[in-house]
């Protein structure tokens, strides 16, 4: 079983720093009322990337969410949000300290069976973000846990043959 998504049609040039401010706004209140703190550390300046708005805000309140999850019973309830450019790539980072992950290899199967949820977050966030030609990672950390969303820069050069 896969999704599908036409990837032309589903990316466009978008600017991430509102998406990142629309983001906080959404999230800030949740993680007040769970008396978790919530850090920001986006660069200045973050060239365009190609991605689609919506699916790209539904990635990050569900990365955000899992970690509010994950983080329930930690005794430090901290998620750290950073946006900074790598070579021609975006990355997106919201690393927590939660209980990490027990088992990687099973994380973007469909239908967990220890999910709390329906177990299609991950997969369907993968599935979005690949749609418009960016990727989603779990990064291993010490403790907590660490996803990455890679969205392709839009260059000066690349922009003006692709737009």
């Amino acid at each position: 079983m896969e999704l599908h998504n036409p990837a032309e049609q589903a990316r466009s040039p978008i600017e991430l720093a509102p998406v990142m401010d629309e983001l906080r706004v959404l999230l800030e209140p949740a993680y007040r009322e769970s008396d978790m703190e919530l850090g920001w550390e986006i660069e200045d300046s973050l060239p365009l990337v190609w991605a689609d708005r919506y699916g790209l805000i539904q990635v990050f309140l569900n990365l955000a969410k899992n970690s509010r999850r994950a983080m329930q019973n930690a005794t430090e309830k901290k998620l750290a949000v950073s946006a900074s450019v790598q070579d021609e790539t975006v990355i997106v980072r919201f690393e927590d300290t939660g209980t990490g992950i027990a088992n990687p290899e099973n994380l973007f199967r469909p239908f967990q069976r220890d999910a709390q949820a329906t177990g299609l977050g991950l997969y369907v966030s993968l599935a979005l973000v690949k749609s418009f030609g960016g990727d989603l990672v779990y990064e291993p950390r010490d403790r907590g846990c660490c996803f990455a969303v890679a969205l392709q820069a839009i260059t000066h050069a690349k922009g003006a043959s692709d737009v």
